[in-house]
């Protein structure tokens, strides 16, 4: 039952399989939720409130990151999926013992940077629309 381990490559695989989905999820979620959410406001802020008051800094930021997220999306989703078809790979590998424990370990470790990074990367744009979220929010109320 040691393939059931968390420890072991085929644990450590699975688990990271989960966080993989889970940052698939999180992109969804951004796209659907937030960045819609945002865009509908910024529209709305550029027809109503940027007309009676000098808003420009805050409607460029807003834009900028609004910008980024969508020139990132299908990049994320794109990651996501080769991230995932590695990480069957690799598991289809460990199974079939093509690999000695220090080769699978250097597999896993790079895919767990990998994993790292896309998870970081949701965390920043989770961060940035929380955050224009609330400057949306005093700028609807002013």
């Amino acid at each position: 039952m040691v393939a059931c381990n968390d420890k072991s490559p085929s644990g450590q695989i699975m688990s990271m399989q989960k966080r993989v989905d889970a940052v698939e999820k999180q992109v969804e979620v951004l796209y659907t939720q937030d960045f819609s959410y945002l865009v509908g406001e910024y529209q709305a802020l550029d027809t109503t409130v940027a007309r009676a008051k000098d808003i420009h800094n805050e409607m460029e930021l807003l834009q900028a990151y609004l910008q980024q997220f969508e020139d990132q999306h299908d990049v994320m989703l794109e990651d996501v999926a080769f991230s995932r078809k590695q990480l069957t790979d690799l598991q289809d590998d460990v199974k079939a013992n093509r690999f000695d424990g220090e080769t699978t370990s250097k597999y896993i470790n790079d895919e767990e940077k990998a994993l790292r990074r896309m998870e970081a990367q949701v965390k920043y744009f989770q961060e940035k629309f929380d955050a224009q979220k609330k400057v949306v929010k005093q700028l609807r109320k002013e």
